[in-house]
């Protein structure tokens, strides 16, 4: 089963793609037991909706742009 720590980064993936089935799985079975990440995905969902909801245009960027922001959030989060 995954940590909190893994979780927080399937919950992020999980809304841009769905996961297969067995870290699917493993995610649920967390949130069954740990209402911190069930709280944390509910925070997640609701920022996603607001930011979806008061502009639509972030919907709508390309492939590349959004690889680009994955990118540069991926060094941010390697850096100390």
């Amino acid at each position: 089963m995954p940590s909190c720590k893994q979780m927080t980064q399937l919950l992020s993936d999980s809304l841009e793609t769905p996961l297969p089935w067995p870290k699917r799985s493993a995610m649920r079975l967390h949130l069954l037991i740990c209402a911190t990440c069930r709280r944390y995905r509910r925070h997640l969902l609701f920022m996603q909706k607001i930011i979806t909801d008061h502009n639509p245009r972030l919907t709508a960027l390309s492939d590349t742009a959004k690889q680009r922001i994955k990118d540069n959030l991926a060094q941010l989060k390697d850096k100390p």
